[in-house]
């Protein structure tokens, strides 16, 4: 029998759930997903984007909205340039039930093997000007990014003026396949009970 043909790409898979947010005077809310990578990733399985159910927070609780939405996605490519990102906006609903921002989160996916809990801050834009700021306040429609991926980006945030508010908690489990035959270590000789949180 032959040798086995060399793999041509490295695999990653990621599994897990977006389990929980918590977010001053936000008692409904639900989440938009969406993975976004570099243009030689190929997705192989799962859905790059979704939304959640509606959360409610119980009256007399500890004002965490539970989701437990999983996630499932699996990639391909043969460079780890464009490493896929998660990104997440939380929208609530104001006092008239329109859906409103809430707050927007972006993380990487992990680079080594292992089980990881990880916290995304939430932030949202401001208001450019009083102008703004005031007609928003008029209309009950607060300022938010015209593109949802613009959180993954790099350019153009150092400009972005924005609020923190919130936290949602995400559990992935991460494996790869075929990392070492491209000369990276994914780190899975390493103890995998690993945790990590994501400042923005």
């Amino acid at each position: 029998m032959g040798d086995a043909p060399a793999p041509t790409s490295f695999t990653i898979l990621a599994t897990g759930q977006i389990e929980c947010a918590e977010i001053p005077d936000c008692t409904n809310a639900y989440l938009k997903f969406q993975f976004v990578a570099g243009e030689d990733w190929q997705l192989l399985d799962g859905l790059e984007e979704g939304i959640t159910q509606a959360a409610r927070v119980p009256e007399g609780r500890d004002g965490v909205l539970v989701w437990n939405f999983p996630i499932d996605i699996t990639y391909k490519t043969t460079n780890a340039f464009g490493w896929p990102q998660l990104v997440v906006a939380v929208y609530g609903l104001d006092v008239f039930g329109r859906d409103v921002i809430k707050g927007y989160g972006c993380m990487h996916l992990p680079m080594c093997a292992g089980r990881y809990t990880q916290t995304l801050r939430l932030f949202r834009p401001r208001s450019a000007s009083l102008l703004q700021s005031f007609t928003s306040w008029l209309t009950g429609m607060p300022a938010e990014f015209s593109d949802p991926k613009f959180p993954s980006y790099g350019e153009g945030r150092e400009v972005t003026r924005v609020q923190s508010g919130g936290s949602v908690k995400v559990q992935v489990n991460l494996m790869t396949k075929d990392m070492d035959v491209f000369g990276y270590v994914d780190g899975s000789g390493r103890d995998p009970a690993l945790n990590a949180v994501i400042h923005m």
